[in-house]
Order: C-alpha cells, then structure tokens, then sequence
C-alpha cells in the first residue's frame, strides 16, 4: 500500500473515531460537550496539567499536530501570542474549532498532514503532538518537518506510546493474544462474542494469521482493531530519531497507567513512572 493510500486509510479512521467522542453524553458540539470532555480528559490524563507548562506559551507562536477534540489547543491558545492546530481529519478540525469558538478563543486550524506542513520555515516557537505521531507512515519525515517549522531553540513537546511498559508486554502482547485465542474458541463453537473481538475475528479471516504477529497484532490493539498503524518505541528508538534529525532531548518523562479511572492519580503517577504507556519528550531545536 502506498503512502497516500495509508494516509488516506488513517483519515478514514480518524473521522469515524473522533477521540474520546463516545465517552460523552452530552449532544455534541454543545458548550455542555465540551465542558464534559474537558474535565473527563484532565481527570483520566491527569498528568498532563501536571507535566505540560501551558503558561509556558505566552508571547510565543505555538503549532499543535493532531488536535482530538481540541481540549488541549484550548490550553494553549489561553496562553499562546497565536495558536495554529493542524489534523488530517474532518472531524477534528471541526471539532477543534467549535471548542475554540465556544470559549471564546482564537486559532488558526487546519486540515494537513504532519508529513507535509504548510507552514514557512522557522515559524513556531513551540511544537506539541500528544499521542499521534505513531500513527503516522513516515514519523522521520514528520520530525524533518517539525524541525523545518520550528525556530531555532524551540521546543518541540511529543507524547509517543512506548514498549518500555506494562501496556505493550503484559496487556497487549499476553492477555489480549489470550483473550483473542479464548473468542475464537467461541466463534468456532458459535457462542456469542462482542466487540472488539468480532472485529479482530473479521480482520484476521480477511489478511490471514500474518494479522496475528508480533509486529502486527499490536497496532489493532491501542485505539481500535481497525487502526492500521500505531507504532510503539523503545525509549533509546525515540532519542535516536530525535537525534538524527537534529534535536537534542531535554528531558522524557513516563505517564499513563490507568488503574483507578483517574480517582487516585498518585497511585497512577508512581506507577506510570516506570511502567506507563506514554512517553512524554521535550527536545530543543539546535
């Protein structure tokens, strides 16, 4: 599959899985919609109010990749001397700029791909993508466009999931291969399975047991059997891409180990420390 191909595969995906959309009840994009999302993310994601100086912002240009449904653009443009949000997707420019609009805050947002940013060289003194970078083909000619856009000693922010962590060895790699193994058992018998199974069930008939392996079954099993590409990093395969495309890393910090709903998040951030799913960089433009 092509390049384009892929890119248009991860559209498709995005749109018809607008982030976090499905956790709220309210009628969406209502002021309420966004209220609700708002404070279910910072209360399931509680480190990122925690670890991401949004203050940080003020009189600077900031770019965000990847917007979800704008909660965290709306974080930075409280703060930012202009914020400029780019996504592949429909749904989120959409989504981003109804959530700008209700709080009475002002963006730039575009429809783009972080492959190819429509932006002048040296343009933003802050870059921040959570969480979508490994859904991209190519992240290496993303970084050179990141590192292209921003201003020389800029800061780039980016949340990448990461192999150094309970989620990938023991939830995804051993107990959802187990789970997989027990839903085929009742198909085969022809007793009922839900979802996300009858999906994984579907997909594996459809490419074969190749859906099955290492390197592959790990992508459906992070936001979605039908997400094609989600790649996930040791930490030293993070700070060499970095490396090479000419930042240096500042510093990295571990996050996300949901055990408690976000009800205890010290018990969630001590243990997030070391076996979290999310890495979290800042690294500067040199």
């Amino acid at each position: 599959m092509n390049v384009d191909n892929r890119l248009k595969q991860i559209e498709e995906f995005w749109n018809d899985n607008l982030c976090g959309q499905h956790f709220i009840s309210a009628k969406y994009p209502s002021k309420e919609f966004f209220e609700q999302y708002r404070k279910l993310r910072y209360k399931k994601e509680h480190h990122l109010n925690e670890i991401i100086d949004w203050e940080s912002a003020k009189n600077k240009d900031v770019l965000e990749i990847g917007l979800g449904i704008g909660a965290d653009g709306t974080r930075w443009a409280g703060h930012a001397n202009s914020y400029t949000g780019i996504d592949i997707t429909d749904e989120s420019v959409a989504a981003a700029n109804s959530h700008l609009r209700i709080l009475g805050l002002k963006g730039n947002i575009l429809k783009g791909n972080a492959e190819s940013l429509p932006f002048e060289d040296n343009k933003f003194d802050i870059v921040y993508s959570h969480g979508v970078l490994h859904h991209t083909p190519d992240i290496k000619k993303a970084l050179k466009e990141i590192y292209r856009v921003l201003r020389p000693d800029g800061e780039f922010i980016l949340m990448l999931y990461t192999k150094d962590s309970f989620n990938y060895w023991l939830r995804i790699q051993l107990y959802f291969r187990l789970r997989f193994i027990f839903e085929l058992f009742k198909n085969y018998f022809g007793l009922n399975i839900s979802e996300p199974w009858k999906s994984h069930i579907k997909t594996l008939k459809n490419d074969g047991w190749s859906y099955f392996s290492w390197n592959k079954w790990y992508h459906h099993c992070t936001d979605g059997p039908g997400c094609e590409i989600a790649n996930i990093y040791h930490k030293h395969e993070i700070i060499k891409m970095l490396k090479k495309k000419g930042f240096v890393v500042s510093k990295m910090r571990k996050a996300h180990f949901p055990i408690t709903g976000g009800y205890y998040p010290y018990i969630e951030s001590l243990l997030a420390k070391y076996i979290g799913f999310y890495y979290f960089v800042w690294a500067i433009k040199v």
